[in-house]
């Protein structure tokens, strides 16, 4: 069945009446060159350090991307008075973080020493199955992953004796419930859960040098700033909040991290982690563009009303396919052994499968118990289980012709399905 005999996903966003209260009256203040809520750097930083009572940021790489953030933020994203609340909120639990984790690795320099040895990453374009393929491998009772409350709250380091019972989880689990009653599409496009693998994005954006800033809100100066950033400094310092998260709660064998964002940086990672295994899904980029462009729109509607759809088609397909190219660029560099290629259906027709040979490709150890964690999980997991990610090309512009032009030398390399 097409899409036009469905509801789509995101039409507008969601208003309960006490916040379209709050943002017409931000509004009415707006045109009478009053802000209710202060995203200067200075207030930030000094909200964060009030709170905390520390002062040592370490190294102060993350100010310029903060500055570009914040400049955006007030000339290109539009934003309600609620969405700067949220946004002021979120900076400052940042900076917050931020503190907590440059104390702990000053009080604790052997942190620093604690191996990430053989690290397995899954990247790709976004909506290629990573979700999926990251659930998978996280059924190995010797592998790590990153839980979206060790994440949102780093410091203190996680105890592995505690990592059920941890308070942070209690914390974490209120916030997606706030997250999900402001866009109630939410779930449907990526559903947010404590308890289950979450993509590694939220180290980065301590550094405040991620992509997921430009997800929430239209950046656009600070996202063609991205573009030409560096991002060395704020992989070493991902590199150290991973030392951190493992400090007291190693893996057995290996970690296993997911960000479809890392295609934009291949080559920083695998400077900063040498000895990486890379796992890129693939998948026809006429599914991947509109439903990425679905969920920029449901996480946007939290923070403005001004959503322009045809706007997120050009920009995502653009974006996307730039940062492709540099990818193959990169992957051209480097020996072949050190990825392996997954092609979307493949996976889903054969999980398992796919798993077996992820495994057999890196040398990881495959075993019984992984098997049946994996039948389980899918058992309990099937697809759609959230409802059902609706979305056309046409909704957000997108001409099927333009996209296979931009994306021809992609899908040629790795003999992508058209769906």
């Amino acid at each position: 069945m097409t899409d036009a005999l469905h509801t789509l996903t995101f039409e507008n966003p969601h208003r309960p009446l006490w916040l379209r209260g709050v943002n017409w009256a931000g509004e009415t203040l707006k045109q009478n060159k009053i802000s209710l809520v202060n995203l200067a750097e200075a207030s930030l930083l000094t909200a964060a350090t009030r709170k905390t009572g520390l002062a040592d940021w370490g190294d102060e790489s993350f100010r310029l991307p903060l500055q570009m953030l914040l400049k955006s933020l007030e000339e290109d994203a539009e934003l309600t008075l609620f969405g700067r609340y949220f946004m002021r909120k979120l900076c400052i639990q940042l900076l917050i973080n931020r503190l907590r984790i440059q104390e702990d690795i000053k009080c604790y320099p052997e942190i620093r020493q604690v191996a990430i040895a053989r690290p397995l990453f899954i990247l790709g374009m976004p909506r290629t199955g990573t979700t999926l393929l990251h659930n998978l491998l996280a059924q190995d009772p010797a592998s790590r992953w990153l839980h979206l409350w060790e994440m949102a709250s780093p410091s203190p380091p996680p105890e592995y004796h505690n990592r059920h019972s941890d308070p942070r989880i209690q914390k974490v689990e209120k916030l997606v419930q706030r997250y999900n009653a402001l866009a109630p599409q939410l779930a449907t496009a990526h559903n947010l859960n404590p308890h289950r693998p979450e993509e590694c994005n939220p180290l980065f954006e301590h550094e405040f040098a991620s992509l997921i800033f430009e997800i929430r809100a239209n950046v656009e100066s600070y996202a063609a700033w991205m573009e030409t950033y560096d991002m060395l400094k704020a992989y070493q310092f991902y590199r150290q909040q991973l030392q951190l998260l493992a400090w007291h709660y190693p893996p057995d064998s290996h970690w296993v991290f997911k960000a479809p964002a890392h295609i934009f940086y291949l080559d920083t990672l695998i400077k900063v982690f040498p000895d990486a295994c890379i796992v890129q899904t693939h998948r026809d980029p006429l599914k991947v563009l509109p439903s990425i462009c679905s969920l920029t729109a449901i996480v946007r509607g939290i923070y403005s009303d001004r959503i322009e759809l045809k706007t997120l088609g050009n920009y995502w397909s653009d974006r996307i396919a730039k940062a492709l190219k540099r990818e193959m660029q990169v992957r051209d560099s480097q020996a072949p052994s050190r990825f392996y290629d997954v092609e979307y259906h493949n996976l889903v027709q054969d999980p398992i499968g796919t798993v077996r040979q992820i495994y057999a490709n890196f040398g990881y150890g495959f075993n019984l118990q992984m098997a049946e964690n994996i039948q389980t999980w899918l058992a309990r997991n099937p697809q759609h289980k959230h409802g059902v990610h609706r979305y056309s090309l046409d909704q957000f512009g997108l001409d099927p012709e333009k996209v296979n032009d931009q994306f021809e030398q992609y899908c040629d390399r790795f003999n992508v399905k058209r769906e």
